[in-house]
């Protein structure tokens, strides 16, 4: 999770367990419209399809993605879209299940997917370093409801904005929000906690180091400007920052 960054130095942040293995949570957005009744989630989780092997080495633990909804009061059949930042398991898993037949069948069967193409094109012929993230049981039960396939950067509702971002994958999207005097920027995998803020904290899982880090350095420049709070999708702790400068250098400071 920590790339090059020495191990001396990340494990003071997040400890490790005696596998190695860090505390990462899968921390999904849920927009509710003040006015016209629309529900949106952003990501599903890593669901619960993959078998024993597969959730012991990621110590996968928690609820299915519809008995997190209910926990916090919302019926799943009421969500209407569902905005997928990228295909690899761990934020999209959960948007597909097995029924009692054993059957790949979408988990939100009446809302809207929106996905960047290139993502979907991507998933559909990975190169060899993704491949096992990419799996094609979480995007093929999809093309049967409403899948909507984005280019670029775009407003898919008023104050809804998706912001192409190709450096952990191609055609990943974060989303930003706008509303009430705010902003709001969901940051997916380009910054998965507040510590990887700092420019050169990326992820071994990343594509391309420097496009990352350039990526960041926009992000960072409009998030100061705007004044806007950060959510972490993978943060164990933080759910949520602002950006600040304390002696010089620009950090990510927890709500």
């Amino acid at each position: 999770m920590f790339g090059s960054v020495p191990r001396p130095m990340w494990e003071r942040l997040i400890a490790p367990d005696a596998l190695h293995r860090i505390p990462l949570a899968l921390r999904l957005l849920l927009l509710e419209h003040a006015t016209d009744g629309r529900t949106v989630l952003v990501d599903g989780g890593v669901g619960d399809k993959e078998d024993d092997a597969f959730r012991d080495r990621f110590a996968v633990d928690g609820p299915t993605l519809p008995a997190a909804l209910r926990e916090i009061g919302v019926d799943p059949g009421t969500v209407t879209d569902v905005v997928m930042t990228h295909l690899h398991f761990d934020h999209a898993g959960g948007l597909t299940h097995r029924d009692a037949s054993g059957t790949l069948v979408p988990t939100l069967p009446h809302a809207r997917h929106f996905l960047q193409v290139s993502n979907r094109d991507n998933c559909l012929a990975p190169n060899p370093r993704e491949r096992a993230s990419y799996l094609r049981e979480n995007l093929d039960p999809l093309t049967d409801i409403a899948l909507e396939l984005v280019d670029g950067d775009a407003e898919i509702f008023p104050g809804v904005r998706v912001e192409r971002s190709d450096g952990h994958t191609v055609g990943m999207q974060t989303v930003r929000v706008e509303g009430g005097g705010r902003v709001v920027r969901y940051l997916a995998d380009l910054a998965p906690t507040h510590h990887h803020m700092r420019l050169p904290f990326t992820m071994g899982y990343d594509m391309c180091t420097q496009t990352v880090m350039d990526e960041k350095a926009r992000l960072i420049a409009a998030a100061r400007e705007e004044e806007a709070i950060l959510i972490f999708e993978h943060d164990p702790v933080v759910v949520a920052a602002r950006l600040v400068e304390e002696r010089g250098r620009v950090i990510a400071q927890p709500l």
